[in-house]
């Protein structure tokens, strides 16, 4: 009888260890480590998750980052060249409103969205895209500001946060 056990718990176990990770997979993981390291040091208090894509053969990787009422999604996907992460990008480029054109950030870059606080940009055969959000209500001065004021403060706020986050993420990228 356990001799039995040891054959099916073999059976199912063994496969599942020898199975090797495709090598994009084993580059996204390096990259996410990269940036979660670096973090680390230039943002601390950041609580760092990573996400599986919906369809599992995307290759894709995607962090959510938050720290107190702030919440910043990124999403990177490595292409075969230079050439088509430029094509990717311009397509998207292309058909993104209310857009942006941002300067000193990899190759090219735009804000894109409400208020233009998106952030989508590439970084050698990378492109990244960038949202997030912070939640002007838990802010001490909250109560003091008219809707039209909290409204616009929130459009500057996450414009802000996710060109910063993008610019922490571009350095990660250019760093060998």
């Amino acid at each position: 009888m356990n001799r039995l056990l040891l054959i099916i718990v073999a059976f199912f176990c063994i496969p599942a260890l020898t199975q090797t990770r495709p090598a994009n997979q084993i580059a996204l993981d390096a990259l996410d480590e990269k940036i979660r390291g670096d973090f680390q040091e230039t943002l601390p208090g950041w609580k760092h998750e990573r996400v599986e894509p919906i369809v599992k053969t995307e290759k894709v990787l995607i962090q959510f980052w938050s720290f107190a009422n702030k919440k910043v999604k990124v999403s990177i996907l490595p292409h075969e060249s230079v050439e088509k992460a430029h094509e990717v990008f311009k397509n998207f480029d292309r058909y993104s409103p209310d857009k942006q054109a941002l300067n000193n950030l990899g190759e090219e870059a735009i804000g894109w969205g409400y208020g233009s606080a998106n952030v989508t940009f590439r970084r050698g055969k990378f492109t990244v895209y960038i949202s997030g959000g912070v939640d002007i209500s838990a802010e001490p001065d909250a109560r003091s500001l008219s809707e039209e004021q909290r409204v616009e403060r929130e459009k500057s706020e996450a414009a802000r946060l996710n060109r910063e986050f993008a610019r922490h993420i571009d350095r990660v990228l250019d760093a060998p």
